[in-house]
């Protein structure tokens, strides 16, 4: 447990100082990153370098099926256990709401942390979480 903490510490450190990039450095990417450090396992590799604006990311996850659909995939794929939010914990992924809609979360150790800016953002709380 205390190696996973000091990855994830490292993670959310890395995830703060790295400017926001659709495409290199966004909430599904810098999940995703989360995982692959976890599990090895690049559940983006389809992902990465498909998009750079908004508007291409949309249509990559409505032409999936949204993003709940695309995660739950992802998610079963590696084997991931879908686990009620009140029971995540540091180091689990969930789907958190922001100002600009659903956006893909790593559990820290109090909070949810996503991707959404250049620091990351704070969300307390979460619609689904998967202990990978």
């Amino acid at each position: 447990m205390a190696s996973l903490l000091t990855d994830l510490a490292a993670h959310i450190r890395h995830g703060d100082a790295t400017p926001f990039e659709l495409g290199v450095m966004d909430c599904s990417l810098w999940a995703a990153d989360w995982v692959r450090i976890c599990t090895g396992r690049d559940l983006a590799a389809g992902w990465r370098g498909q998009y750079s604006t908004r508007r291409e990311y949309m249509r990559l996850l409505l032409c999936d099926g949204g993003l709940v659909r695309v995660t739950a995939r992802a998610m079963q794929a590696i084997g991931a256990t879908l686990v009620a939010p009140a029971e995540a914990q540091p180091g689990d992924i969930g789907i958190v709401m922001t100002t600009d809609g659903p956006a893909l979360a790593v559990r820290g150790p109090r909070d949810w942390l996503a991707k959404i800016g250049d620091k990351l953002a704070v969300c307390p709380a979460c619609s689904f979480a998967w202990r990978i």
